[in-house]
């Protein structure tokens, strides 16, 4: 049992050296780390969703999957929007402009968040 629990703790720490932290936040759970490590794990998998993935649907789901409130979605989407703001002219590459196919535009992570924050702020559990 102990060499499975190595195995396994070896096998999330990989997962988020490869930033698959959505696998990382499942895996978590399954091998019951503490509840604020799991919490920090589906925070950035739907950080990753939205800076990287720039993925709406993908957002809204890992939102009700994760049983986030509204509150936690729009504290999170706030810290997104802190962060670049802070950044002043060396924005992290991750707030350049992405093509979006519902808009047909290329947004930056602002102007995607402008578009879609009020959609992902109701995204929350109920």
């Amino acid at each position: 049992m102990e060499q499975e629990e190595r195995e396994l703790e070896a096998s999330l720490r990989e997962q988020i050296e490869q930033r698959n932290f959505t696998a990382a936040a499942s895996m978590a759970e399954r091998i019951e780390e503490p509840a604020e490590r799991i919490k920090e794990l589906q925070e950035a998998a739907i950080k990753q969703y939205i800076t990287e993935y720039r993925n709406a649907q993908g957002v809204m789901a890992l939102a009700q999957q994760y049983q986030f409130t509204d509150d936690e979605i729009d504290r999170l989407l706030e810290a997104i929007i802190g962060e670049v703001k802070a950044s002043g002219e060396q924005k992290p590459p991750w707030a350049g402009k992405r093509y979006d196919i519902k808009t047909m535009k290329y947004l930056d992570v602002e102007e995607w968040i402008a578009y879609y924050g009020r959609e992902l702020k109701r995204a929350g559990a109920r």
